[in-house]
C-alpha cells in the first residue's frame, strides 16, 4: 500500500508541474532562471600607487627613474 501511495503522489506531482508550465506559457510568464556558475576571474594589471603623475611613470623601470 505505501508503495502505491508514493507512486500515486509522484504521478500527481508530475501532472501539477505540467499544468503549471502550461499556465505560465499561456500567461506569458517565464519560469525561474537557473543560476549560472561563476567562472574564473581574469587578473588585471596591478593598480599601483595612488599618486599624482604615477600613471605616466608606472611602466618605466625603477632604475631608469633613479638615474
Amino acid at each position: 500500500m505505501p508503495f502505491v501511495e508514493e507512486e500515486y503522489k509522484k504521478d500527481v506531482d508530475d501532472a501539477i508541474k505540467i499544468e503549471l508550465e502550461n499556465m505560465r506559457l499561456l500567461a506569458g510568464i517565464k519560469g525561474k532562471k537557473k543560476k549560472k556558475k561563476k567562472g574564473k576571474t581574469k587578473k588585471g594589471k596591478k593598480k599601483g600607487l595612488k599618486l599624482p603623475g604615477f600613471k605616466m611613470i608606472r611602466d618605466i623601470d625603477k632604475k631608469d627613474l633613479l638615474v
